[in-house]
């Protein structure tokens, strides 16, 4: 078998007999897939037959393909001429072509048809909204991706790079409208006119025409047209949908039949891990799901593909992995449990992250709060500050690589219910990613937040920095939508639109090959949101100028995670990226810092629970109000001052007041207990004014002393005295006696 061949840093991918994979061959072009071996992924490398006419418009409508990257369409990677044969490479869409996928069907449910209408309208929006990027053969160069038992999703796997007429000749048809009608009246006589749509099949082949015609008739002009359609549409589909998809009509994955089968990856690891299950999961269709047999922990196991369909540096990623992860500094990534060898398969298995994806959340909330994102974004500069110390190989990461930890099982029905609820009502969540290469990631399966950025070499010690940072944070907040998912805005429109510009400055960086790092844009990032008052802090005090020279120290609360052992916080905060407050930067709600109290930072901010909360803003959301006008629950003993009853009021003033006069005049010598009925005796007089009383006076032991007749003193009138020991004439003396001879 020959070895495979190179183009740059492109390994062009062999089947089982040695011979290049073919995407497309026609009259224009020659399309095979390949592996890039530095971001390892696959790409698909489209030749040209024909020299360029005009160079100038090629690079033009590549450079514009390449900066408006959407999830729904291939990514351009690279474009250019090599020894005088244009070339364009994309990423690879791991599905199905349309119209073969129809060719080989005689029929199929009526609600999967019209969910492959609704879909191939989207995908036909998103293309041209950013320009006349349609090819000729939309049914050929869309692709049809199984994610779930009842999902798919149907993406545009190349573009029109080259005018040939095609957009003069849709400039002049008019006839969207009626197609669009055809296909929309097959449909509902298919439905029998029925919004339930019953579940009755329909005939592919008449199907795949109405639906091709519509599509070729698309372009920048008809896109309100085609809205209109998907929208109606959508009213045929049921609310809910039962079962799944059939086997037979299932799309079909594009590596599949180059790895080895699911029978032969079990016996590989027969000895090291127990196989629960061969069933597919459509969302990851290249993994089983095991225990290992000593450890008891479950894992996900897949085949590491042989050299001919990918490169040895995939090997080497997962090997270093396996050492990086088990390390306890790097509990932010997942762990990979083993990578083994067996009968010329080599097979890794990683262990289960039991969280949630970022995925899972957005198919469920559809957007999350830009508050929220916050949280999203400080948990996981912590994860990717580890990441960039591992020196991992890893250039990817997509939605479904960033897990949030809870600590229950993803089959648990306590996760049920934390996917509807606000990030900042978890009870604890922790932040992890997967840092090695996997097939449903190499096959370009998923959706990557780096689609909406320019493919630029940045002047970035990472991969992670801030505009990537932003990309992510379009997708959480409904800016950018993956396919599929219709964002729902959340948050006033000011808010939104003063986020979406901080958004597109921190990209528009990284099109001048100087993005921010994560600390500046979350800094940014924050600042904004407190801006429009999402979360306030309990108190407002005033802001002075010297705050913005103090830095915040970081708070976290951690507890232990039953599964994985690593910690989980319930307000994961960034430990260095924590913005300074400036005074005047913000409307109301503004945070001091001090010496003498400890700084919290804005993630814990959404934590709080206690404390008075100002005016709400207009627009706020419903616990916030409800929060605010919630009654008082403080005891009686612990009421306000202004909820006191009067009465005791009175006492405590006139209490008050006659304790404060006693003391004043027991200063000055007035008072009644310091005054007598008669005059003391001169003697008592004298000894009262004698440098220290007589009890401070050590008086030495009296047992055994005699009694002698005390002399006579004309200061005395009892006639009688006291003999006191050797010693004591100091007594005499203070009490105005005659020493004893």
């Amino acid at each position: 078998m020959p070895d495979p061949s190179q183009f740059r840093h492109y390994q062009i991918v062999q089947d089982a007999d040695g011979n290049n994979v073919e995407l497309v061959r026609n009259a224009e072009q020659v399309a095979v897939l390949a592996f890039d071996t530095q971001r390892l992924e696959y790409v698909h490398c489209h030749v040209l037959l024909e020299p360029l006419a005009n160079r100038g418009a090629f690079e033009d409508t590549c450079r514009k393909i390449q900066r408006g990257g959407h999830p729904a369409m291939a990514r351009m990677i690279e474009y250019g001429e090599d020894e005088g044969n244009p070339f364009y490479i994309t990423s690879n869409i791991d599905g199905e072509p349309l119209r073969t996928y129809l060719t080989r069907l005689t029929d199929l449910p009526c609600w999967l048809a019209v969910m492959l209408a609704c879909r191939s309208l989207e995908t036909a929006v998103a293309v041209a909204e950013r320009g006349d990027f349609l090819t000729d053969q939309p049914l050929e160069n869309f692709r049809v991706v199984q994610t779930g038992p009842q999902a798919v999703q149907v993406l545009a796997a190349d573009f029109r790079v080259l005018d040939n007429g095609s957009a003069k000749k849709r400039a002049l048809k008019s006839g969207f409208e009626k197609q669009a009608k055809f296909l929309k009246t097959f449909l509902l006589e298919q439905a029998g006119g029925n919004v339930t749509l019953p579940d009755h099949p329909v005939p592919a082949p008449e199907f795949m025409e109405l639906l091709g015609a519509c599509l070729s008739n698309a372009g920048p002009g008809v896109t309100v047209a085609m809205r209109d359609l998907k929208n109606q549409l959508l009213k045929l589909s049921p609310e809910h949908l039962s079962g799944e998809i059939p086997t037979a009509q299932k799309p079909r994955a594009l590596l599949a039949p180059l790895l080895a089968s699911y029978q032969d990856v079990a016996r590989g690891v027969v000895n090291l891990v127990r196989i629960q299950s061969q069933r597919l999961d459509m969302a990851n269709p290249y993994s089983m799901r095991g225990t290992l047999t000593k450890a008891g922990r479950g894992v996900l196991i897949e085949q590491v593909p042989p050299a001919r369909v990918c490169a040895a540096q995939v090997l080497s990623a997962d090997q270093a992995a396996l050492k990086v992860t088990k390390k306890r500094e790097n509990t932010a990534l997942i762990t990979v449990a083993l990578v083994n060898e067996a009968d010329g398969i080599t097979c890794l298995a990683e262990e289960v992250a039991e969280g949630i994806s970022l995925a899972d959340l957005l198919k469920e909330r559809r957007s999350i709060e830009v508050q929220e994102a916050y949280l999203v974004l400080a948990g996981l500069d912590t994860a990717l500050s580890q990441l960039d110390a591992s020196n991992l190989p890893i250039a990817k990461l997509r939605l479904e690589d960033i897990f949030l930890l809870t600590g229950f099982p993803r089959e648990d029905a306590r996760c049920a219910k934390l996917l509807v609820s606000k990030l900042n009502e978890w009870p604890a969540f922790n932040l992890v990613v997967r840092a090695h290469p996997t097939l449903v990631s190499m096959a370009g399966r998923g959706t990557d937040p780096a689609v909406l950025l320019p493919q630029v070499a940045v002047k970035s010690d990472t991969l992670w920095h801030g505009g990537w940072l932003a990309a992510l944070t379009k997708l959480l907040i409904g800016i950018e939508s993956p396919v599929g998912v219709q964002a729902e805005p959340a948050g006033t429109a000011r808010e939104r639109e003063t986020i979406a510009r901080l958004l597109d400055d921190e990209i528009a960086k990284v099109f001048d090959t100087k993005p921010s790092t994560r600390s500046d844009f979350l800094g940014r990032y924050a600042r904004v949101v407190q801006h429009h008052d999402l979360v306030k802090p309990t108190t407002e005090p005033p802001v002075t100028a010297d705050v913005d020279r103090i830095q915040p120290k970081p708070r976290t609360k951690a507890v232990s995670s039953p599964k994985n052992g690593t910690k989980s916080v319930s307000a994961p905060l960034n430990r260095d990226v924590t913005p300074p407050v400036v005074a005047g930067a913000l409307t109301s709600g503004s945070i001091t810092t001090s010496a003498e109290t400890n700084a919290i930072g804005f993630a814990e901010l959404l934590f709080r629970s206690g404390g008075g909360e100002p005016e709400p803003p207009a627009g706020s959301p419903d616990w916030a109000k409800a929060a605010a006008d919630a009654p008082p629950t403080l005891p009686e003993h612990l009421l306000p001052a202004d909820e006191v009853p009067k009465w005791l009021k009175v006492f405590v003033f006139v209490g008050g007041s006659m304790i404060l006069g006693a003391f004043s005049a027991h200063l000055s010598g007035r008072a009644l207990w310091q005054k007598k009925h008669s005059e003391p005796p001169k003697a008592v007089q004298k000894a009262s004014q004698a440098p220290s009383p007589l009890k401070a006076i050590p008086v030495p032991e009296l047992e055994n002393v005699p009694l002698t007749p005390p002399a006579e003193t004309p200061n005395q009138s009892s006639g009688m005295s006291l003999s006191l020991p050797k010693g004591a004439t100091g007594l005499r003396e203070q009490l105005g006696a005659e020493p004893a001879k």
